[in-house]
């Protein structure tokens, strides 16, 4: 059994870590699988959307900490291997969306938190328990925390380790929305069939748009953003789109 299933449906490519007897935790297995499948998936110009779930009644329960404690000297190799992962679920100028079907937990978290978008189930708590070990957070969740739910809520999390709910996860906006655990695949396949349909080129940009704007002033931002429509103008979906809206018909995107 592979710990990691990787499936294409009409351009959008599935990455369900496979490893439900221990609620998914991150093992080196899955985590060189992991790093694979989305360095694959940036480069196939078959891929258009990516959505990165679990199996069984967990998303991820963090790493394999069994793993953890016989790798002495290894932390700076799974470091790095995260690295990749995580860098790039955030830089591939694809779409990306998180479908939480349980708990996410620390690098779980961290892992969610990379995606563009994270559509939920109630019961998909986003846990940073690394204080109960004697750590402070990592995979960057000192990063995404502030960002996402503001300073004071990211110290209240890490200092205490208590799980955030889904529905607290929705409110702060954490989470885009929570559904109901027999509709989540398909709500989360809807948008994704959708978004790859969608004028790759546009998306991409405005994926490197927020990105950018995260660590810029506004003026840089509003710079950035009209040097990337300047290159998206001279593409076939951008003519493609203004002649379909006078022609008040559903455009047919290429991706160029």
């Amino acid at each position: 059994m592979s710990v990691l299933d990787v499936s294409l449906e009409n351009g959008v490519q599935w990455l369900r870590l496979n490893r439900p007897e221990s609620m998914n935790a991150v093992n080196a297995e899955l985590r060189a699988a992991l790093a694979a499948a989305v360095r694959d998936a940036e480069r196939s110009p078959e891929v258009r959307v990516v959505v990165v779930t679990g199996s069984g009644r967990a998303f991820c329960s963090g790493a394999d900490v069994r793993e953890f404690a016989s790798r002495e000297g290894a932390v700076e190799a799974i470091s790095g291997e995260y690295e990749r992962i995580l860098t790039g679920l955030r830089t591939m100028p694809k779409p990306v969306i998180a479908a939480l079907n349980g708990v996410a937990a620390g690098i779980g978290a961290s892992i969610a938190m990379a995606c563009d978008l994270r559509y939920a189930t109630p019961e998909a708590a986003l846990v940073e328990a690394f204080v109960k070990i004697g750590l402070t957070p990592d995979g960057g969740a000192t990063w995404f925390l502030p960002r996402f739910i503001g300073t004071a809520k990211a110290f209240e999390i890490m200092y205490t380790g208590d799980p955030l709910p889904a529905a607290d996860a929705e409110r702060f906006g954490l989470y885009n929305r929570v559904v109901p655990a027999d509709s989540l695949e398909e709500t989360v396949r809807d948008l994704a069939q959708a978004l790859a349909r969608g004028p790759a080129m546009a998306l991409a940009a405005a994926k490197r748009s927020v990105n950018f704007s995260v660590n810029s002033t506004f003026e840089e931002a509003l710079d950035f953003e009209f040097m990337l429509q300047g290159v998206q103008m001279q593409g076939q979906d951008f003519k493609e789109g203004v002649t379909a809206f006078l022609e008040k018909r559903k455009p047919e995107f290429k991706g160029e």
